[in-house]
């Protein structure tokens, strides 16, 4: 499996629309994250499921750490001298960052090995975790 690296919904003129493209990406893909849980806890691993299991390891773990990348390197610099409310809304972005990164190497290591998620329920909570910190990030 590798990265399918997908172009943004816009080009790449406004910048801001670029991450909301990405972050409207994102929340869907969570949507599909849980939907993937869930099918695994009522009906367990397939083939079929773990190759889905494995695209989002992928994904996630390219696209999570580039937009970060973005956010961190590109916008919040540009950002950072607005107000001080705005400098109070980049480091709580920031620190969420670190919280998504704890919250995915929980799940990372589970959609990385299908075949060790035999704990149906703790990978439901690994994702919905995931699928929450992210959501409630990207909805800032």
């Amino acid at each position: 499996m590798e990265f399918k690296f997908t172009d943004p919904a816009t080009d790449f003129s406004d910048a801001l629309e670029v991450i909301n493209s990405y972050h409207i990406d994102f929340i869907a893909r969570g949507v599909g994250l849980l939907v993937l849980a869930r099918e695994i806890k009522q009906h367990g691993m397939n083939e079929n499921r773990a190759n889905q299991c494995m695209d989002m390891y992928c994904h996630y773990t390219s696209a999570n750490h580039l937009h970060h990348q973005d956010e961190e390197l590109a916008l919040f610099p540009v950002l950072i001298d607005q107000s001080n409310l705005v400098l109070g809304m980049i480091e709580r972005l920031m620190m969420d960052h670190e919280e998504i990164e704890a919250s995915w190497d929980l799940l990372a290591e589970k959609l990385n090995n299908p075949q060790l998620i035999n704990d149906f329920d703790q990978f439901l909570q690994f994702a919905m975790d995931f699928e929450k910190i992210q959501r409630e990030h990207l909805t800032r």
